[in-house]
């Protein structure tokens, strides 16, 4: 079952993690000098109901009727604030067009006390604006399906500019679903979020680019050429850059995730099959706690019967991303990462470490947050730095920030999604001490900013005047500042300036050879990782630089390694191979660090394993075992049939150690993938018959052996299913009982399945191991089943003989089998599953309402959870990844948590729709699309297994727009197991309901 995950908020929870301190009352006055608020004790009850960080303050800079509806907002070098209004917000209920209800405010500061007090209408009639970016005295803002650059040139206060700069942004969907959150990158593009959409996008103004098509993923685009790009991530609203340019996204149930590497670097080696760029960096989903102390303020507010149990949140809305790179706060803030969760009206403090060629992240505060309200109409969804070093806040003032879209129909009527329409604030948080003084503004507010104000500025402390000053350098370029920014490359005290001074230079075109070089020797690791990206923009062969690039291949931080493996990778030539294995040998537990070094080697990953072995001392340490693995299967990927035999007959002598089986089992994968490999099995090497079965018996033992650590254990496994029939296929099938690890399971499923199909389809298909397969490994043996044809045969001679009950097939898998090509599978499922598959969904929920009005029992819930959900679902971090997890879910009415389990195609999240891909060979895969590179597509199979594809075995590829989860749920399940189930869900996590 996949239900979508709501926005919600939760309750209070009663048992805080950590002893709360002392907060204090936020009561800094709101009006200014020149502006009086009509209702400022409204205003003064939304400051006091705020619990903040002690030793910090918040002010009211705006509010209504001078913002709102605020989705993002940004600052001009004179400080005035541009602001996104996203008034139309949500979208109307009845289906019917929306109204361009959308706003940019311009609002200035006239008396310089840090507060605004005049607005002006910069541009109206938009439809969702939703995100904004200063550049040349106008912005760039984003709303969807167009990117705008507005822009005033006779001084009112009003854009007489409105260009459409790029257009074809997806807006098929719900419009908190849309791109959003342009960013200035240190390499002059500016960075978009996907929205989980996609587009056909394409700048008009660029008539010789075809548009760029593309499902979901992050963007960029060239201010000057409009250039348009994709890039790695796939961030939903909220993307942020550290100060040293690590690119981070967000989306609703994952708080801070890593982009760690884009698509293009991925695509360097067509036979690496990687497609992964993202780096959650803090808990997800069940784990991400907060620690709302506002009341729930979803349905289930409305309908007291549909009421849940107060429990510990997580984040539902998490979006409006921010780095903290200024002193506004305190020094201990700088680098920790800030994340709003509107639909629980707070936003949390997260630290970031560094892990490998990644971060991790933990809450700072347990218990509490950095700030919550009471009131339940503080939506936080933006977060920005701005003069003077604060964190700047939009909150977006509603009643109901849930989509109507994600409610039961039935409630909609009951919900006020239009309270707080005009309605909106924006907040300053800084230190008790901070007093804003417009003398102390960075730029004079004159016009133009001078340039050695403007490099004065790009050295400030304060992120948001040397953001602000290094996008005002990169528009104007100015060559006499070379001098100056060579000075700062090497002498600036701030490691932030020096990058932002040597990425200048290298947009001036005047970065000289000896100040990249000095950058590459700097002694903060950010410095060198960005002087190596630059190396790519520069001649390097043969050069002074080149040989300091080689020596970052040793580099102390792991970080610099990985981004130098990756420079490296990108040269020609062999001599690239050895200073990538150093790396590889000190890196090689960390993933990231691994597909950098494959990334890579192009046509030289042959000559790269003697190098590698040379090094590698003991490959069972470090992680060499699973680099030897990921090298054998692209080496086996990659070569051809007869290379690829005399590579495994060279290293058959080391089949009895951990670094060889590794690679046999990879060198065999990747033959699996190979499209111009036939069908290979072990015995096809010159191996006599005696070797073969000493080999097969140690596989069998070292299978076995529960001893021995498991990764090694399912390698051997899998190895078994390279022999013929025979003795190898009994052991398998001897590893396909509930006493094994499920893992050793798993591999003996597709060991079997991937020989003498039509044996292994009666073994796997054997009424009595029916039986006794868990969740995951029955639904591992139906996906096996059903992508091999003969296997497929098998298993509708199972149903037919009653081996197998039809309604253990999902509804997707049911419906595929119904419209098969094989006449005989056709006629036989129409036959077998016609009578499940009949009727409206919605008939069934409203048969099935009586549901909502049974007394459920949470614990038998739980069981019936285990058995028809939790192979796609998790809950309280058990389950499978196919859906989302349903761990923060318990605050949904009963009705949705109905619905959803009845009606799955109500409504579709865009991550969670059905994908089905047929390879060339009749292999079809039934699934979502995770994650995809240039090379390969990577596919969570209805069954939970994951699959990675060479796009050249792909012959189609079909997306129904239909869920994952499958109809006709209620045909295994009682009306009491749907009660139990559903209590299950809603119950209190931590205690679970009993009778």
């Amino acid at each position: 079952m996949i239900i979508p995950i709501l926005f919600s908020s939760c309750q209070k929870h009663s048992d805080e993690k950590e002893s709360q301190p002392a907060f204090e009352r936020q009561e800094n006055p709101v009006n200014s000098f020149l502006y009086t608020y009509p209702d400022s004790a409204e205003l003064k009850a939304a400051l006091a109901a705020f619990q903040l960080e002690p030793g910090l303050q918040i002010d009211l800079i705006a509010a209504e009727p001078l913002v709102a509806d605020p989705a993002a907002f940004a600052f001009d070098e004179k400080g005035v604030m541009y602001v996104a209004e996203n008034t139309g917000y949500p979208d109307p209920m009845n289906g019917s067009a929306a109204e361009n209800l959308g706003k940019i405010a311009r609002l200035e500061d006239r008396d310089g006390d840090g507060k605004y007090d005049y607005r002006t209408v910069f541009a109206d009639d938009l439809g969702y604006p939703n995100g904004i970016l200063p550049w040349k005295g106008g912005v760039f803002v984003t709303c969807a399906p167009h990117l705008y650059y507005l822009k005033d040139t006779n001084g009112n206060g009003k854009a007489d500019i409105r260009e459409i700069v790029l257009t074809g942004f997806d807006t098929s969907r719900t419009a908190q679903i849309r791109v959003s959150h342009p960013i200035l990158g240190l390499d002059g593009w500016i960075y978009l979020t996907s929205g989980l959409t996609g587009g056909e996008v394409y700048a008009p103004s660029r008539p010789d680019k075809d548009p760029l098509i593309f499902t979901s993923s992050d963007s960029r685009f060239h201010p000057e050429t409009m250039d348009f790009e994709l890039t790695g991530g796939k961030s939903q609203f909220g993307l942020a850059f550290d100060a040293f340019g690590r690119r981070f996204g967000t989306s609703n149930r994952h708080p801070l995730q890593h982009i760690v590497l884009e698509t293009e670097q991925l695509d360097q080696n067509p036979h690496l099959l990687r497609t992964s760029t993202i780096q959650n960096v803090s808990p997800v989903e069940s784990e991400a706690l907060v620690f709302p102390i506002s009341s729930s303020v979803t349905t289930a507010a409305y309908i007291p019967k549909l009421m849940g149990r107060s429990h510990e949140g997580t984040f539902t809305s998490a979006c409006g991303t921010l780095i903290y790179q200024s002193l506004g706060l305190s020094k201990l803030h700088l680098g920790d990462a800030f994340i709003c969760e509107p639909a629980q009206n707070l936003v949390q403090r997260q630290k970031l470490e560094k892990k490998g060629a990644s971060f991790t992240s933990t809450r700072v505060h347990d218990g509490w947050e950095f700030l919550s309200s009471t009131d339940t109409w503080f939506n936080p969804v933006f977060l920005a730095h701005g003069p003077g070093g604060a964190l700047y806040l939009a909150d977006m003032y509603r009643k109901i920030i849930d989509h109507p879209s994600y409610v039961p129909e039935e409630a909609r009527a009951k919900l006020d999604f239009s309270s707080g329409k005009n309605k909106g604030r924006i907040y300053r948080i800084s230190n008790n001490q901070f007093n804003f003084q417009e003398i102390d503004f960075v730029f004079p507010k004159k016009d133009p900013v001078s340039l050695s104000e403007t490099l004065h500025a790009l050295n400030a402390t304060d992120a948001w005047a040397r953001e602000t000053a290094f996008r005002l350098l990169l528009e104007s370029r100015p060559f006499e500042i070379a001098p100056e920014l060579k000075s700062l490359v090497t002498d600036a005290s701030l490691p932030e300036t020096r990058v932002r001074a040597m990425w200048l230079l290298q947009h001036l075109n005047t970065l000289e050879e000896e100040t990249l070089i000095a950058a590459l020797q700097d002694p903060y690791p950010g410095v060198r990782e960005q002087a190596l990206w630059i190396t790519q923009l520069q001649k390097t062969q043969g050069s002074p630089l080149q040989n300091q690039i080689l020596k970052l291949a040793e580099d102390s931080d792991a970080r610099v390694r990985f981004v130098a493996a990756l420079v490296i990778g990108r040269q020609n030539g062999a001599s690239k191979l050895l200073p990538l294995a150093k790396v590889a040998v000190q890196d090689a537990a960390d993933p990231w660090l691994r597909t950098a070094v494959l990334s890579g080697l192009g046509e030289h990953s042959l000559e790269f394993l003697p190098i590698l072995d040379s090094l590698a001392e003991n490959p069972s340490t470090n992680g060499l075992n699973r680099l030897f693995g990921d090298l054998g299967e692209l080496l086996g990927a990659s070569l051809n049939l007869t290379d690829s035999k005399k590579l495994v007959s060279l290293y058959l002598e080391r089949k009895n150690t951990a670094g060889g089986l590794f690679f046999l089992a990879g060198m065999f994968q990747g033959l699996d993938e190979n499209p111009k490999s036939p069908e290979v099995y072990l015995n096809s090497l010159q191996l006599d018959e005696q070797e073969q079965e000493e080999w097969i018996s140690e596989l069998s033992e070292t299978a076995m052996q529960v001893t021995l650590p498991i990764d090694e254990r399912v390698q051997a496994t899998s190895l078994l299913g390279y022999f013929t029939q025979g003795k190898s296929e009994t052991i398998s099938a001897d590893l396909l009982v509930p006493h094994q690890p499920v893992e050793i399971q798993l591999a003996a499923v597709k060991a079997l399945s991937r020989r003498n199909p039509a044996q292994a389809g009666k073994v796997l298909t054997q009424a009595e191991r029916w039986k006794t397969y868990t969740p995951q490994v029955k639904a591992a043996v139906l996906n096996r089943l059903l992508q091999h044809p003969v296997l497929l045969e098998e298993l509708i001679v199972a149903l037919e003989a009653g081996q197998i009950a039809p309604t253990a097939i999902p509804s997707t898998a049911r419906q595929n089998l119904m419209n098969s090509k094989n006449e005989r599978v056709k006629i036989a499922a129409n036959k077998l599953f016609d009578t499940m598959e009949e009727g409206g969904r919605m008939e069934v929920y409203e048969q099935y309402s009586e549901v909502l009005d049974m007394k459920g029992n949470g614990l038998n819930g739980k069981s019936v959870f285990v058995t028809h959900c939790s192979v796609c679902h998790s809950h309280s971090g058990e389950g499978g990844q196919v859906g989302p997890d349903l761990t923060g879910i318990n605050n949904q009415p009963a009705s949705a948590l109905l619905l959803h389990t009845l009606v799955p195609n109500y409504e579709i999240l865009p991550d969670y729709q059905t994908v089905r891909v047929e390879t060339g060979d009749g292999k079809q895969l039934t699934g979502r699309i995770t994650a995809e590179s240039a090379h390969s597509l990577s596919i969570k199979t209805t069954f939970g297994t994951d699959e990675t594809l060479p796009r050249t075995r792909i012959a189609k590829i079909e997306t129904p727009g239909t869920s994952l989860m499958p109809d006709g749920l209620e045909q295994s399940m009682s009306k009491q197991d749907l009660a139990d189930l559903i209590a299950f869900l809603k119950q209190n996590q931590a205690k679970p309901t009993t009778p």
